[in-house]
């Protein structure tokens, strides 16, 4: 990602809306037959519209309800949606015109043209709106128009292959709803109903959708913020569908042959990274003696009960680029190492900034404790979401981490979490690369997926090597259901989604 340079940190930085979830407990009641699909997740986003936002908070909401212009495939292939066809892309790759599929309408009637999807694409691409998708089109995006109802012509500053991923993870909303927060319109097979804060949102059937009609009458999603609790609710059969079931929680459902336990890997990654342009990590051998010194293990089993990836650089297994025998740090810390690494080092020490959560924090607290043992000291900073994410963005950290989910937005690939690497990104980390640089640039320009892969797997090995990214594991979705509901899809859940618009009652496979 490559920003006009006019664009500061600062700039950047005070339109970024700070990230809050509402959360509180839910009423049980029991499930009702296949008539309502009910659904517990951990907490309710602030804002509902999620064309500002790709946080699974958001996008498991909005899943039943908002189509984009491509979806993919079983073999996750983008596929036309409310796209007619494949788009037609001029020689010079600064035109893409899409034609629209007709006879849809919005839940409330409208029918769906060329115009909401020009107003979709223009919030995303407005720095006032606040959006997150604003960095994927920054420097990109020249504008969209409708060249008559059923046609839309986008026009791009440079080209832009990275553009037909977005078109198939970005949601089109009616233009009346661009810019609210507190409700969401689409095409969907579900339509949003209530919103009741802290408890959930109900939804019903879209009895005009342009798709296989839906299974359900009725969508529930619970907000229930205690995981062992979402346990306890499928369990009983409270819920039918339990997300981000933690580890610790999983002995709950141990021997109830009603209740399958999904455990895939998905784009979900522990961030990781650190300020590689100031002391103490403008120092290689610095940076590498904290990879060396990192209990990657200790984690993994302790926070994850063992079943996380131990990670490497910025790439995991459910992420394009991704090179299994990529093998350049230990599992377990090698202090030793690290010490020979700091040799000359006065006082080796940083300060560590995570995102406040229990997750978090005992991942944190194990990798402290490995550091220590090379003679390296961590300041532990503890920070909720929105003043993280300004710290984040405004580049006042040493070392961060938080948890990072870019199926909503990339699909099977994590292209926002490589871009501080890129030296002239404004989330910039300070690293200096002309290889990298040049090698994201052609990532987010060509056309070619093969060629994108291997450009990813040299970036991603790049990083690793010189320990500018080092996670230490990366986790799995882990989604529980019941056997009265269609099996989830673990295509979909590679890429974050729970596939509700698809499920239906009785085991069956349909949809």
């Amino acid at each position: 990602m490559t920003p006009p340079p006019f664009w500061s940190r600062r700039r950047f930085l005070g339109l970024l809306p700070a990230a809050s979830l509402v959360a509180a407990c839910s009423p049980a009641s029991p499930a009702s037959g296949g008539g309502t699909l009910r659904i517990g997740v951990a907490a309710g986003p602030s804002n509902l519209n999620p064309l500002d936002s790709g946080s699974e908070v958001t996008r498991w909401i909005a899943e039943p309800v908002m189509e984009t212009l491509y979806d993919y495939d079983e073999r996750l292939r983008s596929v036309p949606l409310l796209a007619a066809a494949e788009p037609a892309v001029s020689g010079d790759g600064l035109t893409w015109r899409i034609p629209l599929k007709q006879g849809v309408t919005f839940h409330n009637g409208d029918a769906f043209t060329a115009e909401h999807v020009v107003a979709s694409l223009d919030h995303v691409a407005a720095f006032a709106s606040g959006s997150e998708w604003v960095v994927y089109f920054l420097g990109y995006y020249s504008g969209a128009r409708a060249v008559d109802r059923n046609t839309v012509e986008i026009t791009l500053k440079r080209p832009y292959g990275l553009l037909r991923s977005h078109l198939t993870n970005l949601p089109i909303t009616h233009r009346a709803f661009a810019d609210r927060k507190d409700t969401m319109m689409g095409t969907g097979p579900y339509k949003l109903e209530r919103v009741s804060p802290g408890l959930g949102y109900s939804m019903a059937a879209h009895h005009g959708y342009h798709g296989q009609p839906p299974a359900y009458a009725r969508l529930e999603f619970q907000i229930i913020p205690d995981g062992s609790t979402r346990a306890v609710n499928l369990r009983a059969g409270n819920v039918d569908i339990a997300t981000e079931l933690p580890v610790a929680a999983l002995t709950l459902l141990m021997g109830q042959p009603q209740v399958t336990v999904h455990r895939v890997d998905a784009p979900i990654d522990i961030l990781t990274y650190v300020k590689a342009g100031d002391p103490p990590f403008d120092d290689v051998n610095f940076r590498r003696a904290v990879a060396y010194a990192s209990d990657r293990q200790g984690v993994n089993e302790k926070v994850f009960g063992g079943s996380a990836t131990l990670g490497q650089g910025p790439i995991g297994p459910a992420e394009r680029g991704y090179d299994p025998s990529l093998r350049v740090f230990p599992a377990r810390p090698d202090p030793a190492r690290a010490r020979r690494l700091l040799d000359g080092v006065a006082n080796p020490s940083f300060t560590l900034t995570i995102s406040a959560g229990q997750v978090m924090e005992d991942i944190a607290q194990i990798l402290v404790q490995g550091w220590a043992q090379a003679g390296i000291t961590v300041k532990l900073e503890v920070l909720q979401g929105g003043p993280w994410a300004q710290r984040w963005i405004s580049g006042a950290y040493q070392m961060i981490m938080n948890r990072f989910s870019s199926g909503f937005t990339s699909g099977d690939a994590n292209y926002l979490a490589l871009s501080p690497a890129q030296s002239r990104s404004v989330l910039a980390c300070g690293y200096e690369n002309a290889a990298v640089d040049t090698a994201l640039d052609r990532v987010w320009a060509t056309s070619d997926q093969a060629e994108r892969d291997g450009l990813l797997r040299q970036v991603n090995a790049a990083l690793t090597e010189d320990a500018v990214m080092f996670p230490p594991v990366y986790p799995k979705m882990i989604v529980g259901q019941r056997a009265s509901v269609s099996p989830l899809d673990p295509g979909r859940m590679r890429i974050s989604r729970l596939g509700t618009p698809n499920l239906r009652p009785g085991g069956n496979s349909g949809g």
